[in-house]
């Protein structure tokens, strides 16, 4: 806007206010996803890992859960289509890994004390390299939710201490841009 003599702080504030409205009008005043370059896209306000636990804090035990809460904000733009799991390990070693029974893996609105409705999964895998454990909703799951994911190991892990697992969010299953919303420790107990 070019200011001349003619306009008075009158004019400057009404077109000012509307060059406020008109912003917010594009913006369509909801929370909106960003595209990112290869088409994926990415959440306005991320999920966020609320909590990670387990049914049993013991080393060696067998078919254990483990429970990833997730909340997902009401304004995040876009649903939750997929979460990757992974088990930081400075020194990854047989004692300290991991390895996830997938087909008995389960996902329920809600958190572990207190569960909802369950959730399909479309597909539960655990990359043989890394460990990487991906999940998949059936219907990614809508803003506004909480969700729980329960992942059952082959064995907890042989030695006690803190095992850190990072979890990544994708608003695209097929997405390679995923949000990184939470690292959690597990603690395991020696017998």
């Amino acid at each position: 806007m070019i200011f001349t003599k003619l306009q008075t702080p009158k004019h400057i504030m009404i077109a000012g206010l509307s060059g406020i409205w008109l912003g917010s009008m594009a913006l369509g005043g909801i929370a909106r996803a960003v595209e990112v370059g290869d088409g994926s896209h990415r959440f306005e306000h991320p999920p966020a890992l609320e909590n990670i636990s387990s049914s049993s804090h013991e080393t060696g035990n067998w078919h254990d859960t483990h429970f990833f809460t997730i909340r997902l904000p009401k304004d995040a733009g876009e649903p939750l289509a997929r979460v990757d799991i992974e088990l930081q390990a400075p020194e990854m070693s047989p004692e300290r890994s991991l390895e996830y029974q997938t087909n008995d893996s389960e996902s329920f609105l809600g958190t572990q004390d207190n569960p909802g409705d369950s959730i399909d999964l479309a597909s539960v895998s655990q990359n043989p390299n890394d460990g990487v454990v991906s999940v998949v909703f059936d219907t990614p799951i809508s803003p506004g939710e909480t969700v729980t994911l329960a992942l059952s190991p082959e064995r907890n892990p042989g030695m006690p201490g803190l095992y850190d697992f990072s979890v990544t969010a994708y608003a695209d299953e097929d997405g390679q841009t995923g949000q990184v919303i939470g690292l959690d420790r597990l603690r395991l107990y020696g017998d």
